[in-house]
């Protein structure tokens, strides 16, 4: 069988994206189809007061200008999904005169072409009472909001700092972030006889279609919203962006199509970012490094308009063994867009102030960083005193430090030279994600021309999902690989999860398992017994038959079923929600505490004048449970490694302060790695499956990737120049002491 679990499949998407015959968001036809271009807020907070579209209304093409004053249209309540929502915040901008935040949406154009649409955008005037702003969490006049419900207590961490004989207490930061996918936010929408057809890049078409079905006051079977191809998401396209329900409204009032693609400077203010952070870690131990006390805080930038938090502590808390636990989790409100998901949105920002706090106490210990952290390896969840469903860290560091070369790294900082001269440096750090999962469901269909359809309105990322999923079922079913179709991203299709929180293996891959094995089981009904063996049913007498046989005696020739799966600490309501397109998966499976781990290591050169950093290798180990295509996971985590080492070098969102709004807002000023800036990149995962987590026994991939590298990589710096760097990303200047 060549398209099974365990096989490196080809990734089946990849001839159409090759070729150019897969269609995005934004190459979709529509007739008659209108075009809207956008302006947006120059003031970071106050009102608009004074706003003239006349010369806008009557340049050429143009149909309609949608303003705070023009947009009188009722809508249904939905608010920010972190609040139980779909929305990506929970304002609207046209609702109100009010600016929130700089780049805030304050109108929208539509002409009959993109050029008209355009060049009328430019004629608005707008005259606004602007009132001070801040879009700092550092400014003074922040005040850190507690999140109680976030706190963790366990024993006495205080006391314990107190009087232990090594303690290291530290404090952490990181910028803001924003994603930059290849493809921009694009959204066309069109209403026929009523009903809403939405294209839009989306990693939630369920959830999409159950938000603006909600904000538009009409059946959720009326809004048909695809999405066959992502061209990156990371998180940011996983909710309704405020100017999508802006288009399918002016679609409306217009009575034709209307499509938007977002510039990639309003991209930072339209959609959602990675927002700052600042930790406080407090580490204590004995002498010979048995870790005694955890503590770690974390603030977290937020917007003034939605108080959300993106929090770590509850997983770094279980990171290592010690019988007092302390963490705490706040936000600081600030005059932005409402910050959102971005690839491991707490874990990537807060492993590394906890990551790099380890590394000190190890340093503070004369011990080595990898002995400290497996010495401290617990056996039970630390926190809740959970068996882990696997944990297989100790292994990863083994394997990791092996391919790495850890035995050849001398201690003391910039000891280590190469043969130009450049100071090496050796950094690790611990990865861990949750292994979250929630309620999907698939429909496949096997005919007697040994075709096999998989049918789900999951997302593929361009991370494998079409690939892997065909392989599931083909695994079961014995199908060829060339023989399987699968559909994805369209929510006529029955309900997939979320493609976030990296639970769409686990959970839709869950749901085509058991849809398979509904599929097998009414082949061999019909067939009057026996076994399903690749391909062939083979009877209790020995005697073989090709499935297709069988399949071409049913009445119709082929087989369909449609199943569903959900994790055991789901309820049958929340299931119903889940797959009507609510917020419904847990990473608690109430017997076991279920994570993603891994160990990460990083060399890097240093310059010793110029003191510029290069990454010259990265290893990463991994303990994901089963891996069902070891090809596409190797990307998935490959691809998080890179984007750490951009995390720890190179990426910042930069404030102007004085205006309160991101400065460098395009692809010249905003820097992230390229081909040049990484070198060698080595993953392995180790070999398991954690059944104990779902039925094909498969753990989060594709966030952990980037977790403990920027740490690593920190970590590495320290290594070959002896400067502790405390903020990312790690600059020249940050050196030169």
């Amino acid at each position: 069988m060549d398209g099974g679990i365990g096989l490196p499949v080809t990734r089946r998407d990849a001839p159409g994206k090759v070729s150019g015959d897969a269609q995005y968001a934004a190459d979709f036809p529509h007739a008659g189809c209108a075009y809207a271009a956008l302006t947006t807020s120059s003031i970071a907070r106050g009102r608009i007061v004074r706003i003239d579209t006349a010369q806008a209304e009557r340049a050429a093409g143009v149909q309609m200008v949608l303003t705070h004053r023009s947009l009188n249209e009722g809508l249904g309540e939905e608010t920010f999904a972190m609040k139980g929502g779909h929305m990506q915040s929970s304002f609207l901008p046209l609702t109100s005169d009010e600016v929130h935040y700089a780049g805030q949406i304050v109108s929208l154009v539509i002409a009959d072409t993109q050029e008209q649409a355009e060049a009328a955008s430019r004629l608005i005037a707008i005259d606004y009472d602007a009132q001070p702003a801040s879009a700092s969490m550092d400014d003074g006049d922040r005040v850190e909001k507690p999140l109680e419900s976030k706190s963790i207590d366990v024993g006495n961490a205080n006391a314990a700092l107190a009087i232990s004989p090594v303690t290291i207490d530290a404090t952490y930061v990181t910028p803001a972030q924003h994603h930059n996918p290849i493809e921009l936010y694009a959204t066309s929408a069109e209403w026929r006889e009523g009903r809403l057809l939405v294209h839009v890049p989306s990693q939630w078409v369920m959830g999409t279609r159950m938000g603006l079905a909600t904000i538009f006051g009409i059946p959720a079977e009326d809004v048909h919203v695809e999405c066959p191809y992502v061209g990156g998401g990371f998180g940011g396209k996983a909710t309704i962006l405020p100017h999508t329900v802006l288009i399918a409204m002016a679609a409306r009032r217009l009575g034709r199509a209307v499509k938007l693609v977002v510039p990639r400077e309003a991209m930072f203010t339209v959609g959602s970012f990675r927002p700052a952070t600042r930790s406080r870690v407090r580490l204590a131990a004995e002498r010979d490094g048995t870790i005694t006390a955890v503590s770690h805080e974390q603030a977290g930038q937020s917007a003034t308009i939605d108080h959300v938090s993106f929090a770590v502590t509850e997983v770094t808390a279980r990171m290592y063994a010690s019988p007092n636990i302390r963490v705490r989790e706040s936000t600081v409100a600030t005059d932005v867009n409402t910050p959102g998901f971005q690839r491991a949105p707490a874990e990537a920002p807060g492993f590394f102030g906890f990551e790099c706090a380890v590394d000190e106490l190890a340093v503070a210990l004369g011990m080595d960083p990898v002995a400290l952290r497996t010495k401290n390896e617990p056996a039970r969840d630390p926190v809740g005193n959970l068996a882990w469903s696997s944990r297989k860290l100790t292994e990863c560091f083994a394997r990791g430090a092996e391919l790495f070369g850890w035995s050849r790294r001398t201690p003391e900082p910039g000891s280590m030279v190469a043969e130009d001269g450049a100071l090496i440096g050796y950094g690790c750090a611990t990865a861990c994600y949750p292994s979250a999962s929630g309620p999907s469901a698939a429909r496949i269909r096997y005919s007697a021309d040994g075709v096999c359809i998989v049918s789900l309105s999951a997302h593929d990322l361009g991370t494998g999902a079409y690939t892997v999923m065909g392989q599931i079922a083909a695994e079961v079913l014995g199908v060829p690989n060339h023989l399987v179709r699968v559909q994805l991203g369209d929510s006529t299709l029955p309900s997939g999860i979320i493609a976030g929180g990296s639970v769409t293996t686990s959970s839709s891959g869950s749901a085509v398992h058991v849809t398979a094995l509904a599929v097998r089981d009414a082949l061999l009904r019909a067939a009057g017994g026996g076994e399903l063996v690749d391909g062939f049913v083979v009877s209790p007498d020995g005697s073989r038959r090709p499935a297709t046989e069988v399949l071409a005696e049913c009445t119709s020739g082929f087989i369909e079923e449609t199943g569903v799966w959900k994790p055991d600490s789901i309820s049958d309501k929340q299931m119903q929600n889940g797959l009507a397109g609510g917020m419904a998966f847990s990473s608690a499976l109430g017997k076991y505490a279920t994570y993603s781990f891994g160990a990460q290591f990083a060399e890097v050169r240093v310059d010793p004048l110029l003191r510029t950093v290069r990454v010259h290798r990265m290893v990463g180990v991994f303990d994901c449970g089963r891996i069902i295509n070891p090809r596409t996971a190797r990307s998935n985590l490959a691809g998080g490694m890179i984007w750490g080492a951009s995390f720890a070098l190179l990426e910042e969102t930069q404030i102007d302060r004085k205006r309160a709004r991101f400065a460098n807002t395009d692809l010249a000023g905003y820097h992230f790695s390229t081909n040049a800036d990484i070198g060698e990149v080595v993953v392995e995962m180790l070999d398991g499956s954690d059944t104990l987590a779902n039925p094909i026994g498969t753990k989060g991939v594709g966030e952990i990737g980037i977790v403990g590298m920027p740490a690593a990589i920190a970590n590495a710096v320290y290594h070959a120049t002896g400067v502790r760097v405390r903020k990312t990303p790690i600059q020249v200047e940050d050196l030169l002491v």
